[in-house]
């Protein structure tokens, strides 16, 4: 979400530019390099000659854009890249790194320990991505996610990064999406499910074009309320209408090509739905301090780290999946593109649906009404009364 400007309440609804032939650059170098890093590790390369070799891989535009979704505003210095470095060397060389030094180094260690050890399964693996029709496979998952798009919302140019690091299996930051090479999708034997990549793909590019409509609002209170609002949207939208999750309160959506929530992602997906009347009174709750002036950008940032986006499936996905599917089936795809292009109706929408067939969503949650008049106001002006 943009900042706001201080001053009096005045919406934008920012004006997407023209439709036009979608430039898209694709930058797999990374993963040639960590392989030669690696090769030459397995060598015998000395430690001072690896560390100078992982120092320029750092500095490549592909691994800046890594450390840039890493070490985001709302979690700074959340890998450090010496952390990074030294998590690395730990391969090859014994006190580099010590496990519990930093949490997201800790969850990539055991990928790249696996890809030391058996270099000849990476190999072939970026055998495969190298032949493959990179440009074709985009082509169609963007082509796909343009239609979870409201009219005029466009996914803009992008560049496409492949590296190995072991994290984020995939990612948008600024002007591009990442992919994780130690997490693309594999059949049974090894090989790459390139099927299955062009869903990861076309999620993301949901994202990138989520951009083109964004709201600014020129008042805190506002500003941080619709920022609330608006957390569950863009992975709400993409996981239910591309990614495929199982039925929770609300069903599946038909016609979704994608399935690419794994089978330990179902499991853990499964586990978050008994927690959906805690996320309903939780984002209440938040809502209500951010519109009283009550709620801090730290604290919603905090809040983001900890509970929406904590865990292997984040309670936002879980949340907003619902809320978009309830939409979906109870009101149909043009109510969706109305919550997308305009979050203050999400909820008023979603609580329409329940209402409209309530035996399909017997199990499903309610947003509180006073709830749903707080989300519709954000940014509107309030009445006034006579002395």
């Amino acid at each position: 979400m943009r900042p706001f400007v201080t001053g009096w309440v005045l919406l934008t609804l920012l004006t997407a530019a023209p439709a036009h032939a979608r430039q898209v650059t694709i930058d797999i170098q990374g993963c040639r390099d960590v392989y030669q890093l690696l090769s030459a590790m397995k060598a015998g390369v000395s430690r001072d000659s690896a560390a100078r070799s992982i120092d320029r891989l750092l500095e490549t535009p592909a691994f800046r854009t890594v450390f840039h979704h890493y070490n985001r505003s709302w979690r700074p210095n959340h890998l450090p890249p010496d952390v990074f470095k030294r998590m690395i060397l730990s391969v090859a060389f014994d006190g580099e790194y010590k496990e519990g030094e930093n949490e997201r180094a800790d969850t990539m260690l055991p990928r790249w320990r696996a890809a030391y050890a058996d270099l000849p399964r990476y190999r072939r693996q970026l055998d495969q991505l190298e032949k493959a029709k990179l440009q074709t496979l985009v082509d169609r998952g963007v082509d796909y996610a343009q239609g979870w798009l409201p009219r005029g919302w466009t996914i803009p140019d992008f560049t496409l990064v492949v590296t190995p690091q072991g994290g984020s299996p995939a990612f948008t930051i600024d002007e591009a999406q990442g992919y994780d090479f130690f997490q693309l999708p594999q059949h049974a034997n090894g090989d790459l499910d390139l099927d299955n990549l062009v869903g990861t793909i076309a999620h993301e590019s949901n994202h990138l074009g989520m951009r083109s409509g964004e709201m600014t609002l020129t008042n805190a209170s506002d500003s941080l309320a619709l920022r609330v609002v608006s957390m569950v949207v863009a992975e709400g939208v993409a996981t239910k209408f591309i990614s495929g999750p199982p039925a929770g309160c609300a069903p599946e959506v038909p016609g979704v090509p994608f399935h690419i929530i794994t089978k330990d992602l179902t499991a853990a997906w499964n586990a978050r739905l008994p927690e959906e009347p805690d996320m309903v009174r939780h984002m209440s709750e938040q809502l209500d301090r951010a519109v009283h002036g009550k709620l801090t950008q730290d604290e919603l940032d905090q809040d983001m780290r900890e509970y929406w986006f904590n865990g292997t499936i984040g309670r936002a996905y879980v949340l907003g999946s619902e809320l978009f599917g309830a939409i979906a089936v109870g009101l149909g795809k043009d109510s969706v593109l109305v919550a997308i292009e305009d979050p203050r109706r999400l909820f008023q929408l979603y609580n329409e649906a329940l209402a409209r067939k309530p035996q399909s969503f017997k199990d499903c949650v309610r947003i509180p009404e006073g709830t749903v008049a707080q989300a519709l106001a954000i940014g509107r002006a309030k009445p006034t009364t006579s002395p």
